[in-house]
């Protein structure tokens, strides 16, 4: 990976809502976040349906599983990009797993990720890295420009998104490459039609102001 011009990146960032970064792992990293991510997210699927859960192609908490996520949360590479683009300190709130195995018809509607009303502007980011190849025939991420600056009611499906709109974009993305979303862009994806996997590890970040407005909501959510 070529050096980042930050300053570039930013301004898409602030503009668009999302930003793709083009070679961000390198050949050890991405084998390193594959070795860590495949076999982990198998077999927690495996002890899911060992015990009669439904499988899920959503994954979230794998810090809490293997404690090289919550260094990646607290030190991996990615965390000074993440504070950068979001103009805060940040905190690491989860890591997750994403897939869409082949024959997966059932996509994601458009939805953002702070669904409740309180949060702000600042909210936090996801930073979503492709550990295969990954465009609209087996799912890729899609995001609708400029939507972080637009106010949704906290619904999943968004009502009265066009998926067609020439603010529509589809993140199509290679191994070791990044896409990075505002917590309150629109985004969606689609399904797998075709026989390759799309897998993907994610870090979810807040803001420090935003953190201390979650931990508030849930310390009132709990009192009552």
């Amino acid at each position: 990976m070529s050096t980042l011009d930050l300053n570039s990146l930013k301004r898409d960032y602030e503009q668009n809502g999302f930003v793709v970064i083009r070679g961000f792992l390198d050949a050890s990293e991405l084998e390193e976040l594959r070795n860590r991510a495949i076999p982990l997210a198998k077999s927690i699927i495996t002890g899911q349906q060992a015990s009669g859960g439904k499988y899920r192609n959503q994954l979230k908490s794998l810090q809490h599983y293997d404690k090289w996520f919550q260094r990646q949360l607290d030190e991996g590479k990615h965390r000074g990009l993440m504070e950068h683009l979001m103009s805060s300190e940040v905190v690491g709130a989860s890591a997750a797993w994403f897939d869409r195995p082949e024959g997966e018809s059932q996509g994601l509607e458009p939805h953002v990720d702070a669904l409740s009303s309180y949060w702000g502007a600042d909210a936090g980011a996801t930073i979503w890295y492709a550990l295969d190849p990954v465009d609209v025939g087996n799912g890729c991420l899609h995001y609708l420009r400029h939507s972080h600056k637009t106010s949704y009611p906290p619904l999943i499906p968004i009502p009265g998104i066009d998926c067609s709109s020439e603010q529509a974009v589809a993140a199509v993305l290679d191994p070791g490459d990044a896409v990075i979303h505002n917590a309150l862009t629109v985004h969606w994806s689609g399904g797998n039609t075709t026989g390759a996997p799309r897998r993907a590890v994610s870090y979810f970040y807040f803001s420090t102001t935003a953190y201390a407005v979650h931990q508030q909501h849930k310390r009132f959510s709990n009192d009552k």
